[in-house]
């Protein structure tokens, strides 16, 4: 049954233009089941004194108005009206001369294309054909690269503006309700004490502290996260109100302890020096608890099971709390019903809701040698959670958790967005939240499905070998697909509108974007038309209107029973927007009694999703490695736009993985995933006509990118075996072959200048990219195509292993050790191989000019150019196979030289390698002393 609705007052009204929920006051609308009739009469309801008029006659935006009709706050105090962020274009100078070039290469690529396909090699046709897949592949994958770029553009959050349309006198906020989801697997391959770090950062981000709660997610179940979430509960009474009062940033304590230097922000300075001196302190005793967990669990269950009769050997041996109380998830000695994979459901609350009102602290005693009077004291709510698990039940793994964590957080706040963080990221800007928040209340921004911010990462090498921070992707990729539908949702950093999460279609819908807006009217089932103003008034239209429309569904997108059997979860659904027509203003309900919390308990249980509509409908997408993609895929194809919050200090930052094998086995994990997509239903190539057309090539691109390992592990063998066996790609170039080709790599380094401008990265950063790229096309993509085809063909599961963030080396003495240290895998073995035959393909060559066999030697020099050029690219992937930190790796040059120079003499004087030709050949042959007049192609 549907939650009913009161009638009478707009409170509990419907909408007159009829969505689910009011876009009339300005709010995150949802498009409503009713009829067109019901809307139409809805309309003609006429707003009441004092509110702004309809905006083309179809809808308005609910702002108030003073008796001088100037723009006022639910007080009275008139209100600025500039938007609550800007955006800005990319400057023309840039701009355009980068679009035509595009256009410029795509011309000579073509004709290059044509020039090759008109001069065969009848020698070798196989390797002609093959050669031209490649080159209409690579012109093909750039194109689709390419093209989501044409339109970058800037979006900057004005956090003051903010602050004045929300924020009171007296301290509170009338900033929507967010719930911030924390999500773990295990505490040993990640960190605790970097879980503990980002929940601290989240309970001390500036933030209205009664409209933040925080989730814990633990897969794993084990005492030893619960205990240090509950550590970091007392700490945070400490932590949370020094960084208020001093304004401290970043506010996760590891990275601040960590800072060489300590910019004050606050009072006195020495007053600071004497606070920081005394957190340092609790917080050096915190994390020594922390560590100790383990050993101190293992301590204490050894004493209360010593005291507890064991009636023989097999009798399992609980895990205990510091209560006394049994442990309902894994227990460190696993047993049945207690071990991973088969556990209760937990849901915890540590923390509980505060209060509405300020809470102010003690002033400096004997008790409390920290004078917190005057700085707020209350924390945000933080909630363990860990969903149950059975055997035979498919857990869906972090997508499962999520959707989990949605549903649990429904029911105890039930925030109109979701922020979701990994457990090594923390947030490093403490208005972050803020910041994306911006882009959710702005103009135009109820069809905005959720925002996403860049990776950042902390621990990466200096020289970032392995390319760890991908700012090309981010600032770049990221950034232009931002001036087009949005960016897509990748994993971490994220902010939801929640109703998104529930199936909800977005209350307009304009296909075409900025670039062909015209689209909008071909293909929107609902006319597009951009509000004329900003919501800035909290409580909902006064206006007397009928009762909200019901669709066939009552107040749901879908039938009731895909959203599961829990009355109390499908009750909170219609409530899940902002501002909520339900709720009475600026009151935020909470409920973490101990029957919500069994209710909580439910609905994360593992057969709670059977026969409904989770991971396939709603909320996360399951069966598949990259269910970020696909979950944010699925909100673009229904017409919901995204947005992307670069800001500087970054927002969030984390861990990444600089072992060679631990990246590559992330890349594959990723690539996997494209691919998987590419091979499913969800194929951007068949989605809805509301996707944007550039938004498609842009989906299209991210699932058929690792296709790109067949053709160039190609090119960076075949060219360098040419030296040996004599047959080349292109047999007898011509003129125009040069012209075109050098046409086709000149505009190709003018581009990326003109994009390492826009985007704002380094041309370092460019180039240590495709040097990843090669190491990464050369080892994971290819091992994802094979994967992806064997799971196509043969119907075989894939299955990863979790990426390991606990470093191997020794950090104390240098903070990079893990940067060489070699866990050998088989991704391993194709890089080393190109290696090999381009070290050997240019000493052959080499030799072959010294023995005369070759005369020609400067049509030799560009294809060992080439080869180096291969050589370079995989330099890094050398060099954290053989070298050091902080020394230039001369060993990698060692081996290099050393095959080189081996291959060379051994070709010159054995015969029977390099036949006859040369001048130290024995035996003579009209084959063997033709006349050199190859060259091979470099795409």
């Amino acid at each position: 049954m549907a939650p009913a609705v009161a009638g009478g007052s707009s409170r509990g009204a419907g909408c007159k233009c009829g969505f689910q929920v009011c876009v009339c006051s300005g709010s995150a609308a949802v498009a409503s089941a009713g009829s067109s009739l019901e809307v139409e009469r809805a309309m003609a309801v006429t707003p009441v004194e004092g509110q702004a008029a309809p905006v083309d006659g179809e809808s308005w935006v609910g702002v108030e108005l003073g008796p001088d009709g100037v723009e006022t706050d639910e007080s009275g105090a008139g209100v600025d009206d500039r938007p609550v962020f800007k955006t800005e274009k990319i400057k023309g100078v840039l701009l355009h001369p980068y679009r035509v070039l595009i256009f410029v290469r795509l011309i000579a690529f073509t004709l290059f294309v044509i020039w090759r396909i008109s001069h065969k090699n009848p020698d070798t046709m196989w390797l002609w054909v093959t050669s031209i897949c490649g080159e209409f592949w690579f012109g093909f994958s750039w194109l689709l690269d390419q093209l989501p770029k044409l339109n970058p553009i800037n979006r900057i959050p004005d956090l003051a503006v903010l602050r004045q349309r929300f924020d009171r006198a007296d301290g509170t906020s009338t900033l929507p309700g967010l719930d911030i989801f924390v999500t773990t697997a295990d505490p040993i391959k990640e960190p605790i004490l970097s879980t503990a770090n980002s929940v601290l950062s989240i309970l001390a981000a500036d933030y209205p502290v009664d409209r933040n709660t925080c989730y814990i997610s633990d897969d794993s179940g084990m005492l030893m996260t619960y205990e240090a979430m509950a550590e970091s509960a007392k700490f945070a009474t400490l932590w949370v109100p020094f960084c208020r009062k001093h304004g401290i940033e970043p506010r996760g304590p590891e990275s601040y302890f960590e800072l060489k230097s300590h910019p004050y922000m606050g009072r006195a300075h020495d007053e600071f020096v004497n606070d920081r001196r005394r957190v340092r302190k609790e917080y050096d005793d915190f994390k020594a608890k922390i560590n100790s967990l383990e050993t101190d669990i293992q301590q204490r269950n050894d004493l209360h099971n010593a005291a507890v009769p064991q009636n023989g050997d097999g009798i399992p041996r609980p895990t205990w709390m510091a209560d006394g109380v049994q442990w309902q998830g894994t227990w460190v000695e696993p047993s049945a019903n207690h071990r991973k994979g088969d556990h209760a459901g937990i849901v915890l609350v540590l923390i509980d809701h505060p209060s509405h009102d300020r809470l102010p602290g003690a002033p400096a005693s004997a008790d409390n040698a920290l004078d917190f009077s005057g700085v707020d004291t209350r924390l945000p709510m933080l909630v363990y959670m860990s969903r149950e698990k059975r055997p035979g039940h498919n857990h869906q793994k972090k997508a499962g958790a999520m959707n989990a964590l949605t549903r649990a957080s429904a029911l105890l706040s039930n925030a109109p967005f979701i922020l979701n963080l990994d457990c090594d990221h923390y947030i490093n800007n403490s208005q972050a939240l803020r910041a994306g928040i911006c882009f959710m209340v702005g103009r135009d921004s109820d069809t905005v499905a959720f925002v996403q911010f860049p990776q950042r990462f902390e621990g990466v090498d200096p020289t970032d070998l392995y390319a760890n921070h991908n700012r090309i992707f981010f600032d770049g990729t990221l950034r232009a697909l931002d001036g087009m539908q949005g960016p897509i949702y990748v994993g971490t950093g994220c902010l939801f509108r929640r109703i998104t999460v529930y199936g909800f279609d977005p209350p307009r819908i304009n296909v075409g974007g900025p670039c062909f807006p015209a689209l909008g009217g071909l293909f929107a089932k609902t006319k597009y038309e951009k509000p004329s103003m900003e919501m800035t008034m909290a409580r909902a239209n006064q206006a007397v209107v009928p009762a909200m429309a019901k669709g066939k569904h009552g107040f749901l997108p879908l039938p009731k029973k895909t959203y599961g059997k829990s009355d109390k979860f499908v009750d909170t659904i219609p409530r899940a927007s902002h501002p909520s027509p339900y709720a009475a203003e600026g009151i935020r309900v909470v409920d973490s009694g101990a029957e919500t919390l069994a209710e909580a308990v439910k609905v994360t249980g593992s057969a709670f999703e059977q026969k409904t509509g989770w991971g396939s409908e709603l909320g996360w997408v399951y069966d598949t490695v990259t269910e970020d993609v696909v979950t944010g895929y699925r909100m673009h194809i229904k017409g919901w736009r995204s947005r992307y919050c670069s800001i500087y200090p970054h927002a969030f930052i984390g861990t990444a993985p600089i072992n060679l094998t631990e990246r590559l086995f992330q890349v594959l994990r990723w690539s996997t995933g494209s691919l998987e997509i590419f091979f499913s239903k969800n194929n951007p190539l068949f989605g809805s006509t509301y996707l944007h057309p550039l938004q498609r090539v842009a989906y299209i691109n991210i699932t058929t990118y690792p296709f790109t390992a067949i053709f160039l592990i190609f090119y960076t063998t075949v060219p360098a075996l040419s030296f040996v066996t004599g047959h080349f790609i292109v047999q007898r170039p011509t003129t125009m072959f040069y012209v075109y080709l050098g046409i086709v790599l000149a505009t190709l380094l003018i581009i990326a200048v003109l994009e390492v401008k826009w985007a704002g990265v380094t041309v370092f950063e460019w180039f240590r990219n495709g040097q990843f790229w090669m190491t990464a096309s050369c080892s994971a993509y290819l091992a994802a195509v094979c994967q992806v085809l064997t799971k196509v063909i043969f119907r075989r599961d894939i299955s990863f292993k979790l990426t390991s963030k606990l470093p191997a080396g020794d950090e104390k003495k240098d903070p990079y050790a893990d940067l060489y240290v070699v866990r050998w895998t088989p991704l391993m073995i194709t890089p080393i191989i190109i290696i090999f035959v381009n070290i050997i393909g240019s000493a052959v060559a080499f030799a072959k000019v010294l023995d005369g066999e070759w005369t020609h030697w400067l049509k030799v020099a560009g294809g060992v150019f080439f080869n180096f050029w291969v050589l370079f690219h995989l330099y890094p992937f050398a060099k954290g196979l053989l070298g050091k930190h902080g020394k230039t790796p001369v060993v990698v040059l060692v081996w290099w030289a050393f095959t080189f120079v081996i291959t060379a003499v051994l070709y010159i004087n054995i015969p029977h390698i390099h036949g006859g030709g040369g001048k130290h050949s024995v035996g003579h042959g009209m084959h063997h002393g033709k006349k050199f007049d190859g060259y091979y192609l470099w795409p």
